[in-house]
């Protein structure tokens, strides 16, 4: 199954833990495992506040995300297809990610994409896990199984917290019934 750059959703069924009404999009996905970036955890950090303790002057509007449990010191910063930087990886036509020590340099100079987030921590799987997941495989449970959607710029930039994920959700919810009519 394909699925990087589309969206994983948390069913309704799967409550009280960090992974309750999250969207993440997924990054990587192959043999090796699979990656990806919760996208409607805020923090409550806001990217002033943030570029102020790594000693830069960022004064953008916005909060920095928690991207999932994983290397939660690590920096993400998934954006549009209108910027790259040094090491900028794609992630389907509309949707890349960048980690390089210039961002932020740039960023502090008015240098910045159409559409971004930066965000703190990874969602990680190991070989096989994430396909598991979604398929309500043995030890997964199907009614906990993700709920898988087209991922937009839209759907992933233009909304935040709980309404992401109610939009993420009617999407994966149009999308199945769209495939069962055709």
């Amino acid at each position: 199954m394909d699925i990087v750059g589309n969206l994983l959703i948390a069913p309704p069924a799967v409550k009280n833990n960090f992974w309750h009404k999250t969207v993440i999009l997924v990054t990587e996905h192959h043999a090796h495992g699979s990656v990806g970036l919760v996208l409607n955890k805020r923090s409550q950090m806001s990217i002033p506040e943030f570029s102020n303790q790594l000693g830069f002057d960022i004064e953008l509007p916005g909060f920095i995300y928690v991207g999932g449990p994983v290397s939660p010191k690590n920096l993400s910063f998934l954006h549009s297809s209108d910027w790259h930087c040094s090491n900028t990886m794609q992630v389907n036509d509309d949707l890349f990610i960048s980690s390089s020590l210039d961002m932020l340099p740039r960023m502090a100079a008015g240098d910045t994409p159409e559409y971004w987030r930066i965000c703190l921590g990874l969602c990680g799987w190991g070989p096989g896990q994430l396909d598991a997941e979604i398929q309500g495989t043995p030890p997964w449970k199907h009614d906990n199984s993700w709920c898988v959607a087209k991922s937009s710029l839209d759907l992933v930039f233009g909304n935040d917290h709980t309404d992401q994920w109610c939009s993420a959700l009617d999407r994966s919810g149009l999308e199945f019934a769209q495939s069962i009519l055709t």
